[in-house]
Parts: structure tokens; sequence; C-alpha cells
């Protein structure tokens, strides 16, 4: 039986204690050469309360690039042609460190994230304790790559790394040194009878190290003119209705004038941040050193969270700008759109890992750093119990401030866009114990990644921002720019183009978000209570029960918000595919859902595209319209949302057009109705969030009515069937932009299943 101690080292006045204590560690030439530091910087706020120094030298976990198995797609996810496909299973390799060198002790082949965290988990040591802990030694700390994003989110790609690239690592620390950064205090926490127990590292205060002096080469990167027309790229794709939102990145990389160590610790000085790490994998020559301002999740006590970022303004040169800057940030209907649809993006991810009803949106402030100041969001919910934390952890990876939405659309036009594999970058570093249910993972922007050559290391420093329709193509540019200047000056002396006066280090500081007015200032991070019969989420008809509310996922990244609301208005539901990988006939399978489920009701839920591209849910719409939505001679009441709402006009005939009005996505936006359908005993002005880049144009004959409209009377919003009960509408009511939205969900939820007129005739039209 293990049991684990904590010994006290007494208090410092060392700035950054464990850096000096790692630098100490590789003089002694003890270990293994590999090393993780997890150093908070800048102010002690509740997001960096303290630093973490691994001890590694016991097991290793290589994850690797398998071979291809399948040429890669020929399509554009910017043109809505995405190939969901499971990829390889990776090659994974457990090692001892082993007379100074790693030895391969055995091997697996995990087809998912989240079976290499089950893998590390029989590896733990779980030790006993008395009393509380900083961390529970003897779980895994480590690097996953971006690059791991096929094993949670399955999608082909054509630009992967080389087979045998090092995708991630992670090492079992059975001893921590830990800088309790609010009191000052150092201690050890260990594996009883581990070397660190008697034999600590030595803290120290490192000199800090110069500028570098200007380079006589810059790193290569992309030119202004050709980041300017991937934003415009992506702006079609938005147009078209294929996604919502891309994060591209763009790339500088070139030979180092100096070594990634002294980049990394220029990076702590000048732009200090809370979860800013340091890697170096000793026999691979690979390095990561990032000043991080973002986390990607924590579990600790049975809650799991995540801080997303989003939404970026630079820094003022004087206290007045600064405010008028952090205003502007506060009032843009573009950089607002981008941070509430990451809210609901990683409220979907969070459901499904946690408990039904208990997620919420909490702790909206800007947190500015020396050069950028950004948006930035509390989301959180308590862990289911059948969830591990290594899960948890897959289940969030990568995080969707730097993918966009929907998810698994925008990991393709990523790939398309950027043309090479990411690395590191954006990947996340970290530490789990599923044994002790703690982790907590940084996301890997502010990054550079190092590999050496035979006399030099090369390096790569990647930036950029989240692309929406109303995105500027020079704006992100400059963005991109904003956010690499650190980086590049700490590893190259170069800071592209900016100089200290177009871009002035402040001081790093939290601040509330500025109140404005018009319908952003009517969203409130309040979530409504859960009702007192909430119902349970299913994601097959294994065991699900009859009756309940059968949800079709359109690959959209809300899904599960749309599940959560109608759960915890009461009603059990089944999310189903309705794009699945392998196609099935549409209208067998829709079949086959009714008889099994007997669903009370179906919701056809959004995502990206034309509808054309879900047989199923045009499969549904169409028997919908034309009275053949049955459970017997039962109609099953039909909502569509978004997507869903536009396979139901389609299936009537109606054209679905490009907006006249322009695309809105993630944009809290007034929307008017006749009170009529869902509408009854409603208020007629509503604060909606829309998400959409087409729009029906309805036909004056038919038994579709229109009843929901834009702020101007011009766009559709909503639609009734003259006498059935299916009704659509094109925006999110499920989203923290639709104030309203709860009451939209539950009159639909209140419709139950109609008796059909034998002669009933409804004027049916093959679109």
């Amino acid at each position: 039986m293990f049991r684990a101690t904590q010994i006290s080292l007494g208090i410092t006045e060392f700035k950054d204690p464990l850096v000096g204590a790692l630098r100490n560690l590789r003089e002694s030439r003890s270990g293994p050469g590999d090393e993780i530091l997890l150093n908070s910087t800048g102010p002690v706020t509740d997001l960096s309360m303290k630093s973490l120094l691994p001890c590694l030298g016991s097991i290793r976990i290589l994850l690797i690039e398998p071979e291809a198995i399948d040429d890669p797609p020929v399509s554009s996810a910017l043109d809505g042609e995405v190939k969901i496909s499971n990829p390889p299973p990776l090659h994974l390799m457990i090692q001892e460190f082993v007379d100074d060198r790693w030895v391969t002790i055995k091997q697996h082949r995990p087809s998912k994230l989240s079976d290499v965290f089950r893998i590390a988990e029989d590896l733990e040591i779980k030790p006993s304790f008395n009393d509380s802990l900083p961390i529970v030694p003897g779980g895994f700390a480590g690097i996953i790559g971006y690059d791991l994003a096929r094993w949670t989110v399955p999608i082909s790609l054509p630009n992967n790394p080389l087979p045998g690239t090092i995708l991630g690592v992670l090492w079992r620390a059975d001893a921590w040194m830990i800088h309790e950064r609010n009191t000052g205090m150092i201690s050890v926490v260990a594996i009883d009878d581990h070397d660190w127990c008697s034999n600590p590292p030595e803290i120290a205060q490192l000199d800090s190290v110069g500028p570098l002096d200007p380079p006589d080469n810059v790193p290569e990167s992309e030119s202004d003119s050709e980041h300017a027309r991937k934003v415009s790229r992506i702006r079609q794709g938005i147009t078209l209705g294929n996604l919502y939102q891309v994060n591209y990145g763009r790339r500088w990389r070139g030979e180092m004038p100096g070594n990634p160590w002294q980049s990394f610790l220029r990076l702590i000085d000048s732009n200090p941040a809370p979860f800013s790490s340091w890697m170096m994998v000793g026999d691979l020559g690979w390095s990561v050193a990032s000043s991080s301002p973002e986390r990607l999740i924590q579990v600790e006590g049975g809650m799991v969270s995540t801080r997303p970022i989003k939404g970026t303004r630079k820094r003022g040169r004087d206290d007045q700008t600064d405010s008028e800057l952090r205003h502007q940030l506060a009032s843009s209907e573009k950089e607002v759109a981008e941070h509430l649809m990451l809210v609901d993006l990683e409220r979907h991810d969070l459901s499904r890992v946690c408990q039904t009803g208990s997620i919420h949106w909490s702790g909206w402030r800007i947190e500015a750093l020396a050069n950028v100041q950004h948006l930035v969001s509390g989301v959180e919910g308590k862990l289911s119990e059948t969830v591990s934390a290594g899960h948890a952890v897959s289940a969030m990876f990568p995080g969707g401030s730097i993918t966009g939405c929907p998810k698994t659309v925008t990991i393709a036009a990523i790939n398309e866009l950027e043309g090479n594999p990411r690395g590191a970058w954006t990947g996340s570093m970290g530490h789990v114990h599923s044994g002790a249910g703690i982790a907590d993972w940084n996301i890997l922007i502010r990054t550079l990644e190092a590999h050496s050559g035979p006399n030099q290391w090369y390096g790569t420093v990647q930036a950029g921002g989240g692309i929406v329709i109303d995105s500027s193509p020079s704006e992100e540019v400059e963005e991109a720019r904003w956010k690499a200047a650190a980086l590049t000056e700490a590893a190259w002396g170069f800071r592209t183009g900016f100089s200290s006066e177009d871009l002035p280090d402040r001081k790093v500081e939290i601040m509330p978000v500025p109140h404005v007015s018009g319908p952003i200032g009517l969203i409130s991070q309040e979530t409504p209570e859960a009702e007192p019969s909430i119902g349970s989420i299913f994601h097959n008809l294994v065991n699900a029960p009859k009756g309940a509310t059968l949800l079709v996922d359109n690959l959209d990244s809300f899904t599960e918000n749309i599940a959560q609301e109608i759960a915890i208005l009461g009603s059990d539901v089944v999310v189903l595919e309705g794009r699945p990988e392998n196609h099935e006939d549409a209208g067998k399978k829709v079949e086959f859902w009714i008889d099994q489920l007997k669903p009370s009701r179906i919701i056809l839920g959004p995502g990206p595209a034309r509808p054309e591209a879900s047989p199923i849910t045009m499969e549904i719409a169409r028997r919908a319209i034309a009275g053949r939505l049955t459970d017997g001679s039962m109609a099953i009441p039909l909502l569509g949302l978004c997507l869903g709402h536009q396979a139901i006009g389609r299936a009537a005939g109606w054209d679905l057009i490009e907006s006249p009005l322009g695309a809105v996505h993630g944009k809290p936006s007034v929307t008017i109705n006749d009170g009529t359908g869902l509408y009854s005993n409603l208020e007629k002005e509503m604060v909606m969030m829309r998400y959409n880049s087409l729009i029906l144009s309805p036909s004056q004959d038919g038994d579709l009515i229109p009843n929901s409209w834009d702020a101007t009377g011009s766009l559709l919003m909503g639609l009734r069937h003259r006498v059935l009960p299916v009704h659509g509408i094109q925006f999110h009511p499920e989203s923290v932009g639709s104030p309203l939205g709860h009451d939209i969900l539950k009159s639909f939820l209140q419709l139950t299943k109609t008796n059909i007129e034998p002669n009933l005739e409804t004027k049916r039209l093959e679109p």
C-alpha cells in the first residue's frame, strides 16, 4: 500500500523558484533529461495560485502517429464537404527509465484519446494520505499535441504528421515540488520514500536573460496578403452556411539564435501568464515554451470547469486609452459573437461528461495581459459519476476556442487552410490523476515549439484568431501579429513589425466587462433552475425509454445544449446521428427509429451546410409536412432548429437563399412574432441568438405559414404548419444569447401527438 506525504521546505521570496529548481536539477544531471514545469506567472489570481514541478524519472507514455490506411480526402470543408472517418489506432509505447535510458516495456493501439487516459489510469499509483494535498502524486503530467484531435473528433484530414511523429508524451509523476504563490510556501508532495522526500531540488533565483539583438534574418512566414486572402476565403465559407467560425493560425518559423530555455525565461519575464509551461523531451530534441493565459479544463472536487478566451483588443498606451479599448471590446458585436459562440460550444462539450442540468456559465470578465486584453468566461458543471478525470480531458480536447464551430467541420477547414499539422500549438499541457479525480490542463497558445538540429534549434510560433462573418482581413492580420509579438521577440529578437510604442507592455489586470446597451446588454450569466422532474439523455436506442424526445444531431457543436435544455424541462432525450459515417437508407432508418422509440416529439437539430447534406433530416421533414410523420394514426410533433427549420421549408418547395442582409452568427438579435404557434402567450419581441447564412424564401401557396421575422420584418425567423404540429425556428433557443429561449422550448414540449383527420389534405411540393 502506497502512502503520500507533504514536506514543507519553508517560505521563499524568489520570483520563480521552481524555474531555478529545474535549472539546478538539469545541472546535477540526475534523471532522464525530460522536463515539465507548470509555472504560473504574473499577478496571483484565482487562476494562478501555484506552480508545479514534477519528477519524471519513472514511467513514460509516447503517443505516435500511425501509418495512414486511407488516401486523404479530395474535398473542401469550406465548401461543405466533410468526410467523417475514424483514424487508424495510435501507436502507444509504455517506457520505464532504467540504467539512465528509457526502455519500452509494452505497446498498445488505442483507438481514442480517452483510451489513452484509461491506459494511463491503470499505471497510476493511488496512494493513501491523511490530510488534503495540493496535488496527489502517482498521476501523469505531460503534453497532448493538437494533432491528437482526430482521436477525439473523428474526421479524415489530408495534412497529417508523418508516420512515427511523436504527438504527445505523458510521464508518471511520483513526486511534485509546489510553490504556493500567495504565501511563498515551497513543499514537496511525494510517494513515501521517494528521493525528493530527503533530497529535494534546490530552489534558486535565476538571473534575467537579456533581450536578443535584432536578427539578420527574420523567421519565415506567409505574407500579410496571403493571410488576408485566407480570411476572405473563410468568410466565403461562412456566407455559404458551411460553418460559423474558424480559428486560423499563421506560422512563423526558422533557425533560432539561442535555445528554447532562454526563450522561455524571456517569456515569463515579458509576457507573464497564469498557465505558462515548459517541456523538454531530452532524447527526442523536442521542446515547448508557453506563456498561455488559457485553461482547457480543470477537474477538482467532482466539478469540471473550463476558461474559454475569445475576443481581443490590444492594450492602450495610457489608462484612458486602455479603458476605451475595453469598452470597444465589450460593445463589439463581432467580438461578443465570437465569445458567446465559444461559451455555447464549451457548454456542449461539458454536457457530454457532466450531470444533466448542472452546467452553467459564470465569471465573464476581461483579462488584460501585457500586450493584449481578452474576453474570458468560466463554464462549469458537476462531473458524471461514470466519467473519469482523464475521460473528461479527452472530451474537451481540443479546446473550442482554437478550432471554431461547428468543431468537426472547422478542424477540417483549419487543416485545409493551414496546409500542415499544428504540432504542439493549440494542444495542451497539464496533469491528471484519474484515481484521485483531479486534472488541470492549459491550451498551448502564445507558444514556441522547438526541435533541435545538428548544430542549432529550429523554432515555430503560430498565432491567429477566430474568423467570423464580420471579420476584417486587415484587422485579423494585425491581431495575429499582436499575439505573436512576444513569442517572436523571445525566440528571434523579432517583434512581428510592432514597436513597444505600437504595442506597449502594461501591468496584467483582471476587470469586469463594461455594461453596454442593446441586445448584448440583456445577456445574463444566470441560467434557469432545473425543474423538479429532470429528464435523462441517451445517445443510442439501447435502454432508451419509449416516448422520449428524439433529437437528430447534424454535426453541430450545440446539439448537447439542446438536449440539456429539453431534459431540464422534464423530458427524456435520445440524441441520434443525422449524418452518420456509414450512410443507410434514410426512410428505413426513420421507420426503425420511430418503431423502436415511439418518440413523443422530434427535434431536427442545427448544423453546417444545406439541409440536403442530411438525408435523414430531409426524410423526416418531408414526412412531417405530408402528414406521414406518425406513430400509428397520431402525428408526431416536430420542431426544426436552423438547418432543421430550413429542411421543413425545403420539403415544402420553398427556396433557400443567401440572406440578403448578410450572415449572422453568434449575435443576440431582436426577433418579432405574430403570437401564434410556439409564440402563444409570449412577448412579441424577443432577443434570440442567431446562427444563419441562409434564409428561407416563403412560397405564397402551401401549408406552411410564417410567424416570426427579424427586427426588419423582412427575414423569416419562424414558421408553423397550417394544421399539423410542425414548427421551425431560425435561431438557437438553447443559447446563452437567448434570454427567453427556454420559453420557446417549453411551448414545444407542451405539444402532444394529435389525431390526423382521415381525409386531411396537405399540399406537398418536392424541392
